[in-house]
């Protein structure tokens, strides 16, 4: 390691990045970015702001606390009764003594790390008809009654818990729900457009319900960690090899000669989300004092191959995710690492496969194939549908996605949208949007509040880590479907109730 750190040292891009390090300190724009910093600091809107935002959660004053714990009170007597009931049962008694029950109370959750691998390869050997296409609602109804047999097992007196986004993702399932029974105008596929935002944000309470020691927290962490290293090392193997990429994957004008990576995923799109969503928290690891030293080198490594391989999917939206990614974490971890970011970003877009995706998107062949056939034709159509159906949208599942991709004979002139939220805005209208924008507002703000409120250097860099990564992916969602993929939005918010966990670890879990 001593060698590398002193080959480094010798090297050109060293000595490049302390002749830029050197200019900027000295640079005019330096100077002016100061200034403002420091009259902006001293503002009234600043103290102001920075008031809001060192606000901490108190789980002891919120109504979801206090309702829980009222219900839990209530529910003693019911809890000893069946408790007693089924300990002194027989098939109790075996399961209890079973190494595989065992096993399976203990990792059952933490294996859902492993989701895109379960799902992925499991619909490839059986297929999308067989009964494994229902296995993610089996897999969440085994944890809900895990998380159940836990609380009325538990001989102690059972935590309440409340999180922040407790009642702003209920008021999203309600509105969901409210928006099916009144607004579809066919109600099986309304039903099946409703699970498909219901069911994986249910996955949130199973999560921070689940997240209550340190141990799990850093299990469930690491499990991403690697899960994320595996799929950039995946991916950079498939490109060594030279595997096939469909021809529709790249704009004719571009040529068909790139090769863009998906490893088990099937998709450059969604496998560049899923790193743009573990690469941050990533590198928080790597960051922290508490790691060994082998621990990090093998961190590096993973991080390494990710950041390669999400090169290689050649995906633009994804790209631009990790940007905002980047420029979220170095602004709440360092600041002063942003120049830093923003020269590798330049020198990363002289590599010719990025430089070529970039400029091309940005030349008039592009806007003009856009508008005639692409995503401009979609928005442009999406955007009109909007304005037609303002309120209450046409009905969840009836256009712009995998549900209705699936009911082309019923939706002919169906098409991907190709974003999530313009997708979200034309099937819900303007009521299900504002129930979105109340989740990520309450995701956003109390983020931003774990971050400014949390002392703990290494659990600091979780949490930044983790919003950080978040932010990629909703904005991602702009330029792609990317919460359609039911394993994403489970990692999603499997990575907030880490980050909700970490925002203060004596406050998720209150005796």
């Amino acid at each position: 390691m001593d060698l590398v750190a002193t080959w480094f040292k010798e090297s050109l891009v060293y000595h490049l990045l302390r002749y830029c390090s050197k200019i900027w300190h000295h640079s005019l724009l330096r100077r002016g970015f100061k200034r403002v910093e420091s009259i902006f600091s001293n503002s009234r809107i600043s103290k102001g702001l920075s008031a809001y935002f060192h606000r901490r959660f108190r789980p002891r004053q919120a109504f979801v606390y206090r309702l829980h714990r009222k219900l839990q009170i209530r529910l003693i007597p019911l809890k000893k009764s069946i408790s007693e009931i089924i300990g002194s049962s027989l098939i109790w008694r075996i399961a209890s003594q079973s190494r595989f029950m065992e096993i399976l109370s203990r990792y059952l959750i933490p294996l859902s790390v492993f989701f895109v691998f379960i799902d992925e390869l499991g619909r490839d050997l059986f297929g999308e008809q067989s009964l494994f296409g229902v296995w993610d609602e089996v897999y969440l109804l085994l944890c809900v009654i895990l998380l159940g047999f836990s609380w009325i097992m538990n001989k102690g007196r059972s935590p309440a818990t409340a999180t922040p986004l407790d009642i702003p993702i209920f008021l999203l399932i309600s509105v969901s729900f409210f928006l099916y029974l009144n607004y579809s105008p066919h109600p099986h596929i309304g039903f099946e457009g409703m699970r498909s935002v219901v069911q994986f944000v249910l996955w949130f309470y199973v999560f921070s319900r689940y997240l209550d020691s340190d141990n799990k927290s850093d299990q469930m962490i690491s499990g991403l960690i690697l899960t994320g290293g595996l799929l950039g090392i995946h991916g950079i193997l498939q490109y060594a090899a030279g595997v096939e990429t469909p021809a529709n994957w790249m704009d004719a004008a571009e040529g068909s000669h790139s090769v863009r990576v998906f490893s088990v995923v099937g998709s450059p799109n969604i496998l560049g989300s899923l790193l743009v969503l573990i690469t941050p928290i990533t590198l928080a690891r790597v960051l922290q004092s508490q790691v060994t030293k082998k621990q990090r080198i093998f961190g590096i490594t993973l991080l390494a191959s990710m950041v390669i391989c999400l090169i290689l999917t050649l995906s633009r939206g994804a790209w631009l995710g990790m940007a905002v990614a980047m420029i979220v974490f170095c602004a709440a971890w360092n600041p002063g690492w942003i120049a830093g970011m923003v020269l590798a970003g330049g020198i990363t877009f002289l590599i010719p496969p990025i430089y070529n995706r970039i400029s091309y998107m940005l030349s008039s062949r592009y806007f003009m194939s856009s508008i005639t056939g692409g995503r401009l034709l979609r928005y442009r159509t999406g955007w009109e549908m909007f304005k037609n159906n303002l309120w209450t949208g046409v009905g969840q599942g009836h256009f712009g996605g995998a549900v209705a991709m699936n009911h082309r004979d019923l939706f002919p002139d169906t098409f991907y949208m190709d974003s999530y939220w313009l997708k979200t805005a034309v099937e819900m209208g303007m009521v299900g949007l504002a129930a979105w924008f109340i989740v990520i507002c309450a995701l956003f703000v109390w983020s931003v509040r774990a971050i400014k409120t949390t002392m703990d250097r290494d659990i600091r860099l979780v949490i930044i880590g983790g919003f950080a990564g978040m932010m990629g992916v909703l904005v991602h969602n702009l330029f792609e479907n990317i919460f359609e993929v039911p394993y994403m939005v489970i990692y999603f918010w499997m990575v907030a109730a880490i980050v909700f966990y970490n925002y203060n670890r004596s406050q998720f879990r209150v005796v």
